[in-house]
């Protein structure tokens, strides 16, 4: 993979003025160690920085990948550039400030971003990124996820894992197979003031009646948000002042102690089943206690991007890291050992086209690593646990779709989260002024409920 090279500059002393400034900023607020090379200014590095969020999959998978990547050489035996993880924060909104102040400012301290894939529009927009050239297999990606990384004609970024809403259900209880039965069944969602609240208010929009409104690329004018954005989610509130209560203090590690603890269902991403299987409350022996499946309705298409920094000093480096990441022998690894669902059909033992979820097949964590596990140990999630989540995720991903494409995502979210809780909390907003408000917000401009 290399990045095409239009908008590429030199370094000159200006730029250089302002990466030591940013250095400095960084040193103090968001890197605690100040032997991190790219924080005294220099981009005349070979090494490589990858930017994300915690590595919140099963036994740190994304860092083992940088393990292998570092580990390996080039077709033509030079070994890899050395690759370095910096996790930035477990929030996906304060993933995006600190990344975006970074990129904004103009320093190089990172290479390749792992991005929430509701920034692309925002980051290319901004000329945060370089397009990227000659990927591999673009068919093998699966659309929808592909074009979350696409701006203007252009593709920025590849999917590194997808993220469907998937229903968990403990042994004992029948999963609702309509929507408005999960709103009575006490389900552990995720509610609190963060962009999960963004997710899980769409979800029940498009639930209620609200298909097509504010979904990708198809604006909603502010006669559909007062008409059939505000009522659905008018409906919801009164469900969150009673079987939904307890969620609006949930955030997805929340909802999964929850879970665990002994609520019936729960409402979460594909990680949360590789992180319940190697949690001994719920599995008895190799058998778990749970299952999952597809949420009985639309759900949110979520997962995180990679791309590669226009500040990058080693942008060609830098593209055949994303490649690595991005491919399918990596993706195999991030879901059977870590439990994120993959981009490619072929990380599921499928081909693009015509397909069933009955179709998935996937292999165990041990017969990819070759590490079985030692005397009296089992291994969870096994093959057939793996494939049962597999399925899941097929089915849901023919349900999902996009979060409102725009460069302005962030003052979206940030206004309609602030909205909804002022409808939950009974607050005083109408249907008029969240309208407007969510009108002008895909904008850029601020408003408030």
């Amino acid at each position: 993979m290399r990045v095409l090279p239009h908008g590429r500059r030199a370094w000159v002393s200006a730029a250089a003025g302002a990466a030591l400034v940013l250095a400095a900023w960084l040193v103090v607020v968001l890197w605690p160690d100040a032997s991190y090379p790219a924080m005294k200014g220099g981009c005349d590095r070979s090494e490589l920085f990858v930017a994300g969020g915690t590595d919140v999959s099963l036994k740190n998978q994304r860092r083992a990948l940088i393990r292998q990547w570092n580990e390996g050489r080039y077709p033509d035996g030079r070994p890899h550039p050395h690759a370095t993880m910096v996790e930035v924060s477990e929030s996906t909104d304060l993933q995006h400030s600190q990344i975006k102040a970074v990129e904004e400012s103009g320093g190089c301290a990172y290479d390749v971003l792992i991005m929430d894939n509701t920034w692309t529009a925002q980051f290319a927009d901004a000329g945060y990124l370089r397009p990227l050239d000659g990927i591999d297999d673009l068919d093998d990606f699966f659309p929808a996820a592909l074009r979350t990384g696409e701006w203007d004609g252009e593709q920025y970024a590849v999917p590194f894992n997808v993220d469907v809403g998937l229903l968990y259900y403990r042994e004992g209880v029948t999963p609702p197979a309509a929507w408005p039965g999960l709103l009575t069944a006490g389900i552990a969602m995720q509610l609190a003031d963060y962009e999960g609240l963004t997710v899980n208010a769409l979800e029940a929009v498009w639930n209620d009646g609200g298909a097509g409104r504010l979904t990708g690329a198809d604006r909603p004018g502010e006669d559909d948000l007062r008409t059939k954005v505000y009522p659905a989610l008018a409906r919801l509130a009164p469900r969150v002042h009673g079987p939904l209560a307890a969620s609006r203090q949930y955030g997805e590690s929340q909802s999964i102690e929850a879970f665990a603890s002994g609520t019936g269902l729960m409402r979460n991403w594909p990680y949360a089943f590789s992180a319940l299987a190697s949690e001994p409350r719920m599995r008895d022996g190799a058998r778990l206690r749970f299952g999952v499946t597809a949420l009985p309705g639309r759900t949110v298409l979520g997962g995180q991007n990679l791309a590669v920094s226009k500040h990058s000093p080693n942008p060609d480096d830098a593209a055949d890291l994303v490649e690595f990441l991005s491919g399918t022998g990596s993706q195999r690894l991030l879901f059977s050992c870590g439990g994120f669902a993959p981009g490619r059909y072929s990380a599921l033992g499928l081909s693009p086209g015509r397909h069933s979820p009955a179709d998935v097949k996937v292999r165990a964590c041990s017969s990819l690593t070759g590490q079985v596990p030692g005397p009296g140990e089992v291994e969870l999630p096994d093959e057939e646990q793996l494939t049962q989540l597999g399925r899941a995720v097929v089915t849901a991903l023919g349900r999902a779709a996009p979060r409102p494409v725009t460069p302005h995502y962030s003052t979206f979210t940030g206004t309609f989260r602030g909205c909804v809780q002022k409808i939950f909390d009974r607050a005083g907003t109408d249907a008029e002024s969240f309208a407007r408000a969510v009108e002008r917000s895909l904008d850029g401009r601020t408003a408030s409920c």
